[in-house]
């Protein structure tokens, strides 16, 4: 294949994770189809299985483009922090009102995990690497014990925060939501904020 042809279907097969991605946690799994990903990317759908074998495949590696995506947002929040406050810019951008409004863009675990939790082996494995990665990127920030110690402590962290998450967003009344967003958020920087 051609160099520039090559490229064009890189491109085009980035179109379509994102727009996967996004859909998967606006909609959730089981409510997106191939042909919905693939009108969102502005493809016809004949061109979806020169890139992917099939759903599965697609849900993998669009789960794996929004952990790292995630993952990138909650660093670049951190380190554009000052000394000491680097956890609390990642915990308050988690809990944020911005993040509960618009899942499509934010954290793969929050929007999907309760729907991936009862899917198939292959999800599950594509969720637990993604849980990984979110994990690994956030423990960085965690002070003392082992790396092994900071890993579980955000692996914590991150569990317990993507629940506030999910319930926030569940919420019928926007000033009990908001509510409950605001005290996680002070609850968990006293618990794993910085010293």
């Amino acid at each position: 294949m051609p160099r520039t042809v090559a490229a064009k279907s890189e491109r085009t097969r980035r179109r379509i994770l994102r727009a996967a991605s996004a859909a998967f946690r606006e909609h959730g799994i089981e409510k997106v189809g191939v042909r919905d990903v693939m009108k969102r990317a502005g493809l016809t759908r004949g061109g979806f299985y020169f890139h992917f074998a099939d759903k599965d495949a697609l849900l993998n590696e669009a789960v794996r483009e929004a952990a790292l995506a995630s993952a990138a947002e909650y660093v670049g929040r951190a380190e554009s922090a000052p000394e000491g406050k680097k956890l609390q810019a990642l915990i308050d951008g988690y809990l944020s009102i911005e993040h509960r409004d618009h899942p499509e863009a934010g954290c793969v675990v929050s929007a999907l995990a309760g729907e991936a939790g009862r899917g198939n082996s292959r999800q599950r494995a594509a969720f637990t690497s993604a849980i990984g990665t979110i994990v690994g990127r956030v423990s960085t920030y965690l002070r003392g014990g082992s790396p092994e110690q900071r890993f579980l402590r955000a692996g914590l962290l991150m569990s317990s925060m993507s629940g506030v998450l999910m319930v926030s967003r569940v919420l019928a009344d926007p000033s009990r939501s908001d509510a409950l967003l605001a005290a996680a958020r002070k609850f968990y920087s006293e618990s794993f904020g910085e010293r």
